[in-house]
């Protein structure tokens, strides 16, 4: 199973390359752009997996899973919503049907920059919408771990999305499906 960031989520969630110029010497010295692609760090789709954990009823349930179909370039990646798997052959058609689908298309894209101490910058684009965080940033002795949260409304105007799956499944959430979001990253070393 491929499985990478965001990605980010989530909704997982994420298509932006973080860019910023430098000059140096006079002012007719030609400008150097250094992509955040040049210095983030890689990762092997194989060893990695992207988990997103959403919630549903009153006393917050969590429900998680991942997505099948996950594209990793540099420092870009871009993920096939309607591949969700979270282990439900009931659950994961009316995600698709009564969330994804009710967004403005099924692909989430982003990208990743590089990390500065325990925080590393991840940009998501879902439902039309761009957004950038410091998702939590962490380095042991075994692997890479990335988390971080988003909220389904008020990050990416998923108001229609969420009102969908909610009366879908609204006896099942007991009459509540959260907007926040849960993202978690482990790439193996």
């Amino acid at each position: 199973m491929k499985n990478l960031l965001f990605i980010l989520t989530l909704f997982v969630f994420f298509s932006c390359n973080n860019q910023s110029e430098s000059t140096e010497g006079s002012g007719d010295a030609p400008a150097t752009v250094e992509s955040a692609e040049m210095t983030a760090p890689e990762y092997n789709l194989e060893k990695t997996s992207l988990t997103w954990t959403a919630f549903k009823t009153p006393e917050k349930v969590g429900v998680s899973g991942t997505f099948d179909d996950i594209t990793l370039n540099g420092n870009q990646f871009s993920i096939d919503a309607t591949s969700v798997n979270s282990g439900d052959g009931i659950r994961d058609p009316k995600l698709v049907q009564f969330f994804f689908e009710k967004m403005s298309n099924t692909t989430i894209s982003g990208s990743y920059g590089a990390p500065e101490g325990s925080k590393i910058p991840i940009t998501i684009s879902m439902n039309g919408v761009e957004k950038s965080f410091d998702f939590d940033y962490e380095v042991n002795d075994t692997a890479t771990l990335v988390s971080g949260t988003i909220d389904i409304v008020s990050d990416f105007s998923g108001n229609a999305a969420l009102e969908a799956i909610n009366e879908a499944c609204n006896e099942l959430h007991a009459g509540k499906t959260w907007t926040d979001v849960d993202i978690n990253i482990v790439s193996m070393k």
